[in-house]
């Protein structure tokens, strides 16, 4: 596993809390890029599939100024 999923509360590696843990993944106080990371392994362990969606949620959008 990686580095951020010892991050995610136990409760929230479960593929049917996804919405929990997307609105407890856009509280947390760290940058759109760490969101980003800790949203794909949290995708990872649970076995969804990342969407571009869920990215832009996560991340207010902030891949658009990523290049």
């Amino acid at each position: 596993m990686g580095e951020f999923i010892g991050l995610i509360p136990e409760e929230y590696l479960d593929p049917d809390k996804e919405h929990d843990f997307l609105l407890w993944l856009i509280s947390l106080p760290v940058d759109p890029w760490t969101k980003k990371y800790i949203l794909i392994e949290w995708c990872d362990a649970v076995g969804v599939a990342l969407t571009e969606e869920m990215v832009n949620l996560v991340t207010g959008q902030a891949s658009i100024t990523w290049g």
